[in-house]
């Protein structure tokens, strides 16, 4: 590639890194909204690629056409608690978003005996997202989404800086110590997914599992803090008019019906939730709360269940305030 092309690959990037970013947030909020219905914990971020990264990849590895050799011009990344959570990150992206191909290192048997970052990416096109976000079958743009555990993206955020990308060139027992660290990724991963599967052993592992959920859905239309054992006592109440088969799948339950009633919750939280007048005023406290939601899931789907399961354990009140509203 000549000097002049590579400066035309340069001027065609700036003038569509705004489409790039734009298609990045809209691959992230799609993956944000499926991992609420998954009840999958984790964080999502995006970027489009920075121009002079662009520029340096171009000249560094002599590209002879960067719009199909730079696959990361739109990026998406996924930070999962632990290891644990791969596999449901990984099932979540291959189910929803058609992956053109993806890399995953975990699958290679070799290395063993080496300390090693393994990649975990997928290549998602633009028209694999829902009609909604307004991507055509005929956009042939394309977004990379990496999976990370916390532990190895602060790992790989170092040595992206210092490894992958140095000023300089670093010693090589530093970088064999920098390379060390990732034996206590994989400790601190396999420790914190091991106290995880002990906490879903716990009697109230149900309970704790839907007050996460049922937060994670109320951050979505609220951005206020709210009394967390009001809300664990309400939710137990409400499990109560859940059948009990249907109760380990309440998390999706629930995120479904938040999807459905978008619209709607929105108009209500807007109107009447903890930041406007009428809530200031300290009425209509539970939507307020996560379980808010829940309750108004419940009197869509069983409110004579809710009604009598209420009625035995909390003020009756509070439950008419919001029927009235739903």
């Amino acid at each position: 590639m000549t000097a002049v092309e590579r400066d035309e690959a340069r001027r065609r990037y700036v003038a569509e890194r705004p489409g790039y970013e734009e298609l990045a947030r809209a691959v992230a909020r799609h993956i944000q909204l499926l991992a609420i219905k998954e009840q999958l914990g984790c964080s999502v971020t995006y970027r489009a690629k920075d121009v002079s990264s662009f520029v340096k990849k171009v000249i560094e590895k002599d590209l002879a056409n960067p719009w199909s050799e730079i696959y990361d011009k739109a990026g998406v990344r996924i930070v999962v608690r632990h290891s644990g959570d791969l596999d449901k990150a990984v099932r979540l992206v291959a189910d929803n978003l058609s992956p053109l191909w993806s890399i995953d290192d975990r699958e290679d048997e070799r290395g063993e005996d080496l300390l090693r970052y393994p990649r975990l990416h997928f290549q998602v096109g633009a028209s694999a997202l829902p009609s909604n976000f307004g991507y055509g079958s005929d956009d042939n743009r394309s977004c990379e989404i990496q999976i990370r555990t916390a532990a190895a993206d602060l790992w790989a955020s170092m040595s992206h800086k210092f490894l992958y990308k140095p000023s300089a060139e670093l010693p090589k027992h530093v970088r064999r110590s920098l390379y060390g660290l990732l034996a206590l990724v994989e400790v601190y991963d396999r420790e914190v997914e091991r106290a995880v599967a002990e906490l879903a052993r716990l009697p109230d592992h149900l309970l704790n599992s839907v007050v996460d959920q049922a937060e994670r859905i109320y951050y979505t239309f609220c951005a206020t803090s709210y009394n967390l054992e009001l809300s664990r006592e309400i939710i137990a109440v409400i499990l109560q008019a859940v059948d009990e088969e249907e109760q380990p799948q309440y998390g999706e339950m629930l995120a479904d019906f938040a999807s459905r009633e978008r619209h709607r919750l929105t108009q209500i939280f807007q109107h009447y939730g903890p930041v406007t007048a009428v809530g200031a005023e300290g009425s209509f406290v539970l939507v307020g709360q996560p379980e808010g939601i829940a309750i108004f899931e419940r009197l869509s789907a069983a409110p004579l269940r809710l009604s009598a399961a209420w009625n035995s354990h909390l003020p009756e009140e509070l439950l008419l305030e919001m029927k009235s509203l739903w």
